[in-house]
């Protein structure tokens, strides 16, 4: 008998929020011997907690790291075999009770093979708020016109569900950091069907609370999607995907640069100083719409904060294709940001 729905959770060392995590999964409707907790190798009691409440869990030893967590899980339960949909899930993630309900809607279109859901930044200070307003231009800007023109770049691993008839033609490799950009990568390059974005498929997630922790996160976001352009040869331009997918890294890496080169202009140059201005105004007007739709006054108050945070973005963005397209180099760094405990959806 094929079963509806089953969930993997890869997990290390998440003892303090897998609990919460679980807990929204099985309040979602999702039954608990349909959730499948990897506890890859973890130090904690992060796999005795989901034994606790009932989920399956399989223990890695020594760790294999997210993607062949994924891998081994979705191959030693036969996934694809006995359930129509695979939901991935982040160890940190609360998912809203409407959630599956929602994500299931996309499938009624026997040409979805891929639903991605919202994240949201849960509030803890100026940084979260930062994110919480760049989820919001993101998903409000982008992710609509990104589905309609079928060019979604990343199916996010804390908001993603697969039909489960695809996923033996998925590789979950670790050549790149960022698996879920690959996985996405590789849907469109084999043509397995349309991935689409569901905003009423809200989950709430946690990020980092310190300069240096986001950096980290963002440095490893980064690199990974420059692994995964290089890797797929996206820059062959052998398709519309390919072309738009294109532009928009290529469109990135020069904003990030001019950004950069702002100062300097700005000193060189007396109307750079009305650019720069033009960029606040910008800036402040989607964070005060961000901090409306999102009911946030952390969104607005952070807002001065913005476009510094803009040039420190553009510098990660820039060091991360230097590393990976100029340099060639390796790298495999994984950043796990600091986890605190909140049960509650704010």
């Amino acid at each position: 008998m094929v079963l509806d729905i089953c969930v993997v959770v890869p997990a290390r060392n998440e003892a303090r929020v897998i609990e919460a995590t679980l807990r929204s999964l099985i309040a979602a409707g999702i039954p608990p011997g349909h959730i499948y907790l990897v506890d890859d190798c973890s130090s904690d009691n992060t796999g005795e907690i989901g034994r606790k409440l009932g989920v399956i869990v399989l223990r890695n030893n020594p760790n294999l790291g997210k993607a062949h967590a994924i891998a081994r899980a979705a191959e030693l339960f036969k996934l694809h075999e006995r359930f129509e949909f695979i939901a991935l899930m982040d160890a940190d993630t609360l998912v809203n009770k409407e959630y599956f309900v929602e994500m299931r809607k996309a499938f009624d279109d026997p040409g979805v093979v891929t639903a991605c859901g919202r994240p949201k930044s849960r509030p803890r200070n100026w940084i979260t708020a930062y994110r919480a307003n760049g989820y919001w231009n993101t998903h409000a800007i982008f992710r609509k016109g990104q589905t309609k023109m079928g060019v979604i770049m990343v199916a996010p691993g804390c908001s993603t569900v697969y039909r489960a008839s695809i996923w033996p033609q998925l590789v979950w490799s670790k050549d790149t950091i960022v698996e879920d950009v690959d996985v996405t990568l590789q849907i469109h390059k084999k043509k397995l069907g349309r991935i689409v974005y569901v905003p009423t498929a809200v989950v709430h997630t946690q990020d980092p609370q310190t300069l240096v922790g986001y950096g980290k996160q963002m440095f490893r976001w980064n690199t990974g999607n420059w692994q995964a352009y290089r890797k797929h040869k996206v820059y062959r331009l052998r398709s519309g995907f390919d072309a738009v997918c294109s532009l928009l890294f290529v469109e990135g890496l020069l904003s990030s640069v001019a950004f950069l080169m702002m100062p300097y202009l700005m000193m060189k140059y007396d109307y750079f100083v009305d650019v720069f201005l033009i960029n606040v105004g910008i800036v402040s007007t989607f964070a005060l719409a961000a901090s409306v739709a999102e009911r946030r006054k952390d969104i607005l108050l952070s807002a001065p904060l913005f476009p510094l945070m803009q040039l420190y973005d553009s510098a990660i963005f820039v060091m991360a294709f230097c590393k990976v397209i100029i340099l060639g180099q390796a790298v495999t760094t994984w950043y796990t940001p600091d986890r605190y405990i909140q049960e509650k959806i704010e």
